[in-house]
């Protein structure tokens, strides 16, 4: 049980007279009067119920006690001195854990990861931790600080309280299995696809990439199978139950048997836009670092326009 009565400055004065054995020189090393650090060792040793030092006139040593006190003490002081400079990590925005969220219909995407990996190596103390979450409940989890940033596609609206900029936009192509008929097209009109069955990952997941997709396409696809993630999706395809249509970036992902077609009747607009949404009011050292390096990684990439925000209803 902890024992109130002892603090952390006994334990400093412990250790500078355990590692002087000699109370004259730990006071000047403490600069602090002899007799103060005399009074402070004794009321440590009433605290404990035990000895710490054989004292006499011309010598100082540890009883036994007072070996295994010391051990115990510097781990003690140690250990506060770490608190200490992982409270100014932290700060200062160099430690902690920063909660990013992200949903599975994104496809693949390169501006993501290079956020991160630029985020990794300048903030190696910060544990970054990627939490999948839809669209709605990721948004609500900014409004609430369970997560402090986040990845999306498209938001329909987006809260007042939270700010949101265009980190990355991705044409749309149509996905057939290889032996679709369609497939041996260059590209494919939007109107061509009214009556083919879609195969889209759930609705629940990312539901404004569906109504993304019904705008573009000024119709409601027929969905025939709804999926739990983009592998899935593209393996159906292949199997040739359905076409979708995804982000061009899906391409990277390997899978046998499909073939990408761009869309002929879309304008260039066209795209699934990729979103880092954050609470307006967060002056977290962590978030304001983080959003330093998203808009560094944004001035650098020729596929993303800088500070494009939505406007809210």
């Amino acid at each position: 049980m902890y024992n109130q009565n002892v603090e952390l400055r006994h334990l400093r004065y412990f250790v500078a007279v355990a590692q002087e054995l000699h109370f004259s020189r730990a006071a000047e090393k403490l600069q602090i009067a002899q007799p103060p650090l005399s009074q402070q060792i004794r009321q440590l040793e009433r605290a404990l119920g035990v000895r710490l030092f054989e004292r006499n006139h011309h010598s100082v040593a540890l009883t036994n006690a007072g070996q295994v006190f010391l051990e115990e003490a510097r781990l003690i002081l140690e250990q506060v001195e770490h608190a200490l400079s992982r409270v100014k990590d932290a700060q200062q925005g160099l430690a902690g854990w920063l909660d990013i969220g992200y949903i599975t219909s994104m496809g693949t995407t390169t501006i993501i990861p290079d956020i991160l990996a630029i985020y990794r190596q300048r903030f190696p103390a910060v544990e970054i931790r990627l939490r999948k979450v839809n669209i709605q409940d990721q948004l609500q989890a900014i409004q609430t600080q369970q997560i402090q940033v986040g990845f999306i596609t498209y938001p329909l609206e987006i809260p007042a309280e939270l700010d949101s900029v265009v980190v990355e936009r991705i044409p749309l192509v149509a996905v057939f299995a290889q032996q679709h008929p369609l497939a041996l097209q260059a590209s494919v009109p939007i109107r061509s696809l009214i009556n083919e069955p879609f195969i889209f990952c759930q609705r629940q997941i990312s539901h404004s990439f569906y109504d993304r997709i019904i705008q573009l396409c000024g119709f409601s696809p027929r969905i025939t199978q709804e999926v739990p993630d983009i592998h899935m999706q593209l393996g159906l395809v292949a199997a040739n139950l359905g076409i979708s249509i995804v982000p061009a970036s899906s391409a990277a992902i390997r899978n046998h048997g499909i073939v990408y077609r761009p869309l002929a009747d879309l304008d260039a607009d066209c795209t699934i836009e990729t979103v880092l949404v954050w609470r307006r009011k967060d002056i977290s050292p962590l978030v304001q670092e983080f959003l330093a390096i998203a808009q560094e990684v944004l001035g650098q990439s020729k596929n993303t326009t800088i500070g494009v925000k939505y406007s809210r209803a």
